[in-house]
């Protein structure tokens, strides 16, 4: 066997072992999406294929199609995961180890058809962002693969067939990303828990308030600002802090 076709073979085999592990996901009108494996009765795929809630279908690789339910979403990081109706998957094997110029295939099972795949080398990764669709990515991946209609929620795998993350055109306009193992696992965890990702804000609110005369002439300052702010409990009253 020459080089190029142990290449080719490795290639192959490697679609065959994370295709074992993606899923087509059956969610919306028009062309049906990815998804992968993430436990026994649990799918990850991208939250942007979801749109409806009920009758959500899912086809297995060895052919059986299963209902599925969502079990939690968060579409700022265009996450969802799916629960079957019975336990059928063994989970992919995953990878946090990514390097830029390493070669990677993106996998995806759109329809009946069985396994399509592109491939590339990874370009970039960078992050944090924030996404057009509001939520802030810690880290995000870039390749040359070609994101074929339908390959949304499927994974992105090295040549060991290992999952480094899931794609998504769902978090830039006219283009596809990565979000990595790291970044797509730890709120997948979340949703499988909680059924949504809780994340901590700091509201402020600006409101103009006249200073009196006296209060002026004893702060000697002839121009001042109140700020008031408002706590989370409820018995407790505005604070007042006087900046200048």
């Amino acid at each position: 066997m020459t080089g190029l076709s142990e290449f080719s073979k490795g290639l192959t085999d490697a679609v065959e072992t994370a295709g074992a592990g993606t899923v087509t996901v059956d969610a919306r009108k028009r062309y049906p999406a990815s998804g992968i494996a993430y436990a026994e009765d649990l799918v990850l795929t991208a939250d942007h294929v979801i749109t409806r809630e009920e009758n959500i279908k899912v086809l297995l690789a060895d052919g059986k199609s299963l209902a599925a339910t969502i079990a939690g979403r968060d579409p700022g990081s265009d996450l969802a995961v799916l629960r079957l109706a019975e336990k059928a998957l063994s989970a992919a094997k995953t990878s946090e180890d990514v390097k830029v110029g390493q070669l990677v295939l993106a996998l995806g099972r759109p329809n009946s058809e069985g396994m399509q795949a592109s491939w590339g080398i990874v370009t970039s990764i960078s992050g944090p962002t924030r996404t057009f669709r509001g939520g802030m990515l810690d880290e995000y991946i870039r390749t040359e693969t070609t994101p074929y209609p339908g390959f949304s929620g499927g994974p992105l795998i090295n040549t060991e067939g290992q999952v480094l993350g899931l794609n998504t055109s769902g978090l830039t306009r006219g283009s596809s990303l990565t979000i990595p193992v790291k970044v797509a696992w730890r709120v997948a965890e979340a949703l499988a828990t909680h059924g949504s990702v809780k994340r901590g804000y700091l509201g402020v609110r600006t409101q103009p308030v006249e200073i009196p005369e006296a209060a002026r002439q004893a702060s000697s300052a002839s121009r001042s600002m109140v700020c008031w702010c408002c706590g989370s409990k409820k018995a407790a009253p505005p604070k007042r802090v006087v900046c200048w």
